[in-house]
């Protein structure tokens, strides 16, 4: 059985959603070495033993990270061990954003962004979960959110009477109902959120710095290799 995890990142342009997705044995594995980045990284730079792997905090130096604030390199290089680690266990990702700006011009009511992506990811990770699945459906994790059962009647509606567009799916595939946890307790939604941050900046921040522009690039490459899907739309 599957386990995919999903989180957001998001400006004022685009909405991304992302997954990351693997079975229990490699989630465990993901875990492990989340936990050996922690031991190595706790008495070098002073952050604390369960330090929560989250893309922002960890680049900006903030939250459990504030110890590496303006010291750009040490944190890429925690921030690719941790995005190593995913990759040498076997997650595998799948990325949808939209344009925010263009979606809101098009439509006189739009949908929210995060109605429109999760719509197009979850339609993406039901074929994904059919070709690789083995039969079992996906169980989807989500970040404990103010939203939660808001989203919750919104799967519940596509597996009804299907998601909305021209790849209109009953998500058959996909597990009922879609389940929430602590992102401080799951290893997934940090592995999730880590890949998804990197993938937005990757696609939507120009002109950068040589040497942010240059740690972009690194980090990416631990994460292309084993994504499976990605797409922008733009309405």
């Amino acid at each position: 059985m599957l386990i995919a995890y999903v989180d957001e990142s998001y400006d004022h342009d685009t909405y991304f959603i992302g997954a990351a997705v693997a079975d229990e044995a490699t989630w465990e594995l993901v875990a492990e070495g989340f936990e050996a980045v922690r031991q190595r990284t706790t008495p070098r730079h002073s952050v604390p033993a369960d330090a929560e792997f989250h893309g922002h905090e960890l680049m900006g130096g903030r939250g459990d990270w504030r110890a590496l604030r303006g010291r750009h390199r040490e944190a890429a290089g925690i921030y690719a061990a941790a995005l190593q680690a995913s990759l040498d266990a076997g997650v595998r990702y799948l990325f949808r954003g939209v344009d925010v700006r263009r979606l809101n011009a098009r439509y006189a009511y739009p949908r929210s962004p995060h109605s429109v992506v999760l719509s197009h990811l979850l339609e993406r990770l039901n074929d994904y979960s059919k070709n690789h699945g083995g039969g079992q459906q996906t169980i989807v994790v989500a970040d404990q959110i103010a939203t939660q059962e808001q989203h919750q009647a919104q799967f519940e509606d596509y597996q009804r009477i299907g998601t909305d567009g021209y790849r209109s799916s009953t998500l058959a595939n996909i597990s009922s109902p879609i389940n929430f946890a602590d992102s401080r307790l799951s290893p997934g939604l940090q592995a999730v959120d880590m890949a998804t941050y990197i993938h937005r900046r990757a696609s939507t921040v120009v002109n950068q710095h040589p040497r942010a522009q240059a740690t972009t690039d690194r980090l990416t490459k631990l994460i292309y290799p084993a994504t499976v899907h990605q797409w922008v739309w733009r309405p």
